[in-house]
């Protein structure tokens, strides 16, 4: 344990993610006082630090191992059975595991990228669960089958319409607050996701203790989004681009944008762009307008307080709410300032979120015990049977 995360505080170790690798940012020492103790001393109260141990930078491997890519490395209630690269992974019950066994013998993971053959996959009986339904409108095909059921969970999926807000027209407030209010959210979702998703208003799922239904802080109204573009000095709009990535839920939902934006005067031209050029030149360089991604990241609230997060987002106010939350005595005042923090992002309009992403599957009327919501880095299996 203490090799592990001495990998990942290394400064010179590429083993992580920056943004991993900062979320550790507060330990100051790790020891192993014993074969069976761990002592992590922090140098400031950290209230994410919980939470930041079950993500990938809290892995624990063997010591001095290097192999990640080709041997298996862990422990759990399985064993790693079989990799069919490209394919399948294959899991085979661990039934030395101490704590509660798993109860399917085998589990097979297959990745089938096409949606048409994901869909004929399980209508053909060749899988149990279709864990990730990647086209909503596909849907209709299992409605009414007597022996496959439709699960509608929740994810941390903020659908995100991302606005550089250092950039003009987007660095005045009532510019972006125009923008929230000219499009019609539930019409949105109607037509991009077949009516699935949740209007959220900020920038928080409702699986956190701070959420709030803010989807109301700028309700859709064409005249109040023309007069807010009046006052923020386009009484005659302006021309924008919107960069979309190669992802389903931004390419059903640009049409639908920028024929919404047309009617308050704004002029949108549509660049679709490679994930690779994405990440450099949206992502890392904040060279755009606005984009559409989904944030699927759990407790990622912080990314806001990064003034050199793509958003470009430099509010010292909500920086405060975002440390104080962090070092919060209980867990109602930590909820309170979070509140207070997405309260302003919906506030100042920093981004607009257009909907929150349902996790949707198909799976066979004779399996139970499956994760019905999708709220971390894992699908977890151990509790799943056939009947």
């Amino acid at each position: 344990m203490v090799w592990s995360f001495n990998r990942v505080l290394d400064p010179k170790s590429t083993a992580v993610l920056p943004t991993q690798k900062q979320q550790f940012s507060t330990i100051a020492s790790i020891t192993a006082p014993n074969a069976s103790s761990v002592v992590i001393t922090l140098k400031d109260r950290d209230n994410d630090f919980l939470f930041n141990l079950t993500q990938r930078g809290g892995v624990i491997f063997k010591a001095g191992t290097t192999d990640f890519a080709t041997k298996a490395n862990g422990t759990g209630p399985f064993k790693f059975g079989n990799w069919n690269r490209g394919n399948s992974i294959t899991l085979e019950r661990n039934d030395s595991y101490r704590a509660t066994k798993a109860l399917a013998k085998t589990v097979i993971f297959r990745y089938i990228l096409d949606a048409t053959a994901l869909s004929n996959a399980i209508l053909s009986g060749q899988i149990d669960i279709m864990s990730t339904v990647q086209k909503p409108e596909l849907l209709s095909v299992f409605k009414g089958r007597k022996d496959l059921k439709i699960s509608s969970g929740t994810t941390n999926g903020e659908v995100t319409l991302g606005m550089n807000n250092s950039k003009a027209p987007l660095n005045n407030i009532k510019v972006r607050q125009a923008i929230r209010q000219a499009l019609n959210k539930k019409a949105l979702i109607k037509t991009a996701w077949a009516g699935y998703g949740l209007e959220i208003g900020s920038f928080v799922p409702p699986t956190d203790a701070w959420y709030e239904d803010l989807s109301k802080t700028y309700p859709y109204d064409v005249q109040a989004a023309k007069n807010l573009l009046k006052q923020a000095g386009y009484p005659n709009g302006f021309s924008i681009t919107l960069d979309i990535p190669p992802a389903p839920y931004a390419e059903a939902s640009q049409e639908f944008i920028v024929a919404s934006l047309k009617k308050i005067g704004i002029n949108v031209t549509i660049k679709p762009v490679a994930w690779g050029e994405w990440l450099d030149r949206i992502f890392t360089k904040a060279n755009y307008d606005m984009t559409i991604v989904a944030h699927v990241e759990r407790s990622d609230m912080s990314i806001y307080a990064n003034p050199n997060y793509y958003f470009r987002y430099n509010s010292a106010e909500y920086q405060s709410l975002i440390k104080k939350a962090g070092s919060a005595r209980t867990p109602v005042a930590q909820a309170e300032s979070l509140k207070k923090a997405a309260r302003l992002l919906s506030n100042e309009s920093v981004s607009d979120w257009l909907w929150l992403i349902p996790n949707l599957q198909v799976v066979k009327k004779s399996v139970t015990g499956f994760p019905q919501n999708d709220v971390g880095d894992a699908y977890s299996v151990a509790a799943i049977t056939k009947e």
